[in-house]
């Protein structure tokens, strides 16, 4: 018997056998084919696509007693799943694979997470996930997903899936799934009529395709300039303003969007914007001079004598306390220094 493949594959006998039929001098002729061809790569899901092949089966060819069957093989099985997918915690992640099969196969699929402290390999729990099967496309190829509801901490890890398909075992490459990640710079209080900048570090999938700094107060978004942004991981992005006033301070945060669709939200960072107090005037015999007051956004003006010879009059009322929030003093009458004079002279 010969049995040609067409295009590319290969076709091995692997067992016949004759039985008689009853009543007859006729015999049933059973021979065992398999079918198979070299894999291909598959670079992207749009690459894949069930095998199918014609096969001539010749009985007796080239005698008067030949005979001719001719079908369709179906290779099936073939896989795709991107290397690793990238989600934001707390928000919904799907993770997928590809495979080929035909319409009267059947198959299951079983979906695993590789443990973070153990490193072993698991059946991912009910609770919190949800798995679904396409329906069979024109192409021949069926996807599994698995849907974490609420992406967590533990989630982050590598996944694989198992499909059982036509009593064979195939198990798809290893898919990382990573969290977005934005480092945001702390923001220094600052007076008003001065510059602030904000900066983060990003790590995602690309290069952001679109980034704002969001006033969460206002809701005001100010797009950020990502021409001078690096396209290799990580991300640095910044937004300078040239000058703030009172109605600038509150709490701002990047919303980064990737190309992919994908979005984040970075944590927050205050900005303080302090008020400078009115210049207090100076008391005879004395200067002033500011002072920074630790674990505080306030500053206080400090009543100094002009000569050794001076002393304070009055200590309680050295010291005045510049409220930045209001800019206001707590106090706007100062101690004058006053000369001492030797009793003896």
């Amino acid at each position: 018997a010969e049995w040609p493949l067409r295009p590319g594959g290969a076709a091995i006998s692997k067992s016949t056998k004759e039985d008689s039929i009853p009543q007859s001098d006729g015999i049933t002729f059973t021979e065992v084919v398999t079918f198979s061809s070299s894999a291909t790569t598959i670079s992207n899901i749009d690459e894949l696509s069930r095998k199918e092949y014609t096969y001539t089966y010749t009985i007796n060819s080239g005698l008067p007693s030949q005979l001719i069957s001719s079908g369709t093989a179906f290779l099936i099985g073939e896989m795709f799943a991107d290397g690793e997918v990238w989600s934001t915690l707390g928000e919904r992640t799907k993770i997928m694979v590809y495979f080929t099969a035909s319409e009267t196969a059947t198959f299951s699929v079983d979906w695993q997470q590789k443990s973070t402290s153990s490193n072993e390999w698991t059946n991912i729990p009910s609770d919190g996930y949800s798995t679904i099967l396409s329906e069979i496309n024109d192409k021949g190829v069926i996807s599994a997903t698995v849907v974490i509801d609420k992406t967590k901490i533990s989630d982050i890890t590598d996944y694989k899936a198992e499909i059982s398909i036509a009593g064979f075992k195939e198990t798809s490459s290893e898919i990382k799934l990573n969290a977005v990640e934005a480092t945001v710079a702390d923001v220094g209080p600052v007076f008003e009529k001065a510059a602030a900048t904000f900066s983060a570090t990003i790590k995602g999938p690309s290069k952001p395709s679109n980034v704002v700094l969001v006033h969460q107060e206002s809701g005001e978004e100010i797009i950020v300039d990502l021409t001078s942004v690096s396209s290799t991981i990580p991300f640095e992005v910044s937004h300078t303003f040239d000058t703030v006033y009172s109605n600038s301070k509150g709490n701002y945060y990047f919303r980064v969007t990737f190309a992919s669709g994908l979005k984040f939200d970075s944590d927050k960072v205050e900005l303080v914007v302090k008020i400078r107090c009115r210049p207090l005037s100076n008391p005879p015999n004395a200067q002033l001079s500011e002072a920074e007051m630790t674990e505080s956004h306030n500053y206080k003006t400090v009543v100094t004598c002009d000569d050794s010879s001076y002393i304070i009059m009055d200590e309680n009322l050295r010291e005045a306390i510049c409220n930045t929030s209001t800019g206001t003093y707590d106090k706007t009458d100062l101690t004058p220094c006053l000369r001492t004079f030797d009793p003896s002279g």
